[in-house]
Formats: C-alpha cells, structure tokens, sequence
C-alpha cells in the first residue's frame, strides 16, 4: 500500500480531453508518491463533475483501479492557475 493515501490538495499531471463546447474529460493522471515515485492512474469512470456551476473550476469524481482496489479520486482543475489538484482519495 502507498502513503500517498493520505495527501490532500496533491499535484497531478493530468491528461485530459477538452470538447468543441469547453467540456473537460479527465483520462488519465499521475502523481509523485512520499517515496518519489511516479504513480499513473488510468480513469475508468466519472461518478460526478460540477462542470458549469463551479466558477473557480471543475472538480470530477472518479473511479479507478490501482494497485488491484477501486478507488475514487476528487479531482479538481483551477481556472485561475491551469493547475490539477488530487483532493482526496477514497475507497
């Protein structure tokens, strides 16, 4: 297991895919771990986005599996900065 589960607000390199219509879908993302490795996460849902009604930025709940566990990320992209940020992680 990886401390990693235990970081708010971590930085992300973040692919995503952006719509004609400015819509955002997150694909995949990677993070440095506590132990300075690079941990990449490939998405397999979105559960939920507040795309459209968050004026500082969207953030996307999704589903991933990692390390053989899904897990749900809260993912959050600031309009203000252009930076990703990994709020939470949860089972």
């Amino acid at each position: 297991m990886v401390d990693s589960y235990l970081w708010l607000n971590t930085p992300i390199q973040m692919i995503s895919c952006t719509d004609t219509d400015g819509k955002i879908t997150p694909i995949r993302f990677r993070f440095r771990d506590r132990d300075e490795s690079i941990v990449t996460v490939t998405i397999d849902r979105i559960l939920s986005t507040d795309q459209g009604d968050n004026k500082m930025g969207p953030t996307f709940e999704c589903a991933a599996t990692v390390w053989g566990t899904e897990k749900r990320f809260n993912l959050h992209y600031s309009l203000y900065s252009g930076k990703w940020v990994m709020k939470r992680i949860g089972q």
